[in-house]
């Protein structure tokens, strides 16, 4: 059973910046959500490093800054 058959109308979530890339490709995602926190990392998967479709148009929907982070929810237009 594929993931998008086993949802239904749920939300799924993704945390991982390799299934990120791969569902963005796929033109599977409706919303990306990014907390920014004041660290840099020096290692890991970059987010949107390996995107085959070109430019993807976002559109802000949310920006929320609370403590130490800023939350940015964003829209992918179709």
């Amino acid at each position: 059973m594929l993931a998008r058959e086993a949802a239904g109308e749920k939300s799924v979530m993704l945390l991982s910046g390799s299934i990120d890339q791969q569902c963005l490709n796929a033109g599977l995602v409706d919303e990306i959500v990014i907390h920014l926190a004041p660290v840099l990392i020096g290692e890991g998967i970059r987010l949107f490093d390996k995107l085959r479709t070109g430019d993807i148009e976002l559109e802000r929907i949310e920006l929320v800054a609370t403590g130490g982070i800023t939350s940015l929810r964003f829209r992918v237009i179709k």
